[in-house]
């Protein structure tokens, strides 16, 4: 169904706005910064919402490939529980030195690995990425 009503990222934003608009001026130093901190989590709650499960099926299907294991589409509670199966799997075999030697795995591992911390600081400090 197609609303003219905003989305809840885009409401988190709005109220984001009029925190730091309308209401910081108000108070003094030591609740502006505490206003700063909601603002900040508003932000990330509001990028966080806008990405939806991408991330996460973007690094079941990375996991997939690493582990040579069917491409599976998981959603909610499922996607969030393989995710944390894998990322302990993953450490470990890390730890295990399952991937030390220089091949096809490994650099699979590396991307994996660099593209999980892209997609998070996407979402809790994109400013630091170039």
């Amino acid at each position: 169904m197609i609303t003219n009503l905003p989305e809840g990222s885009e409401l988190l934003l709005i109220a984001r706005k009029t925190l730091l608009d309308d209401l910081a001026p108000l108070v003094g130093d030591k609740a502006k910064y505490t206003l700063a901190m909601i603002a900040n989590a508003m932000a990330i709650a509001a990028r966080e919402a806008e990405a939806g499960e991408a991330p996460a099926l973007a690094a079941l299907a990375r996991f997939d490939r690493i582990y040579g294991i069917e491409t599976r589409e998981l959603h909610g509670e499922a996607l969030r529980r393989a995710i944390a199966v894998q990322d302990l799997r993953l450490a470990e075999d890390i730890r295990g030195g399952h991937f030390d030697a220089p091949d096809e795995k490994r650099r699979a591992v590396f991307e994996h690995l660099r593209e999980t911390v892209t997609a998070r600081l996407r979402i809790s400090n994109p400013k630091s990425l170039p």
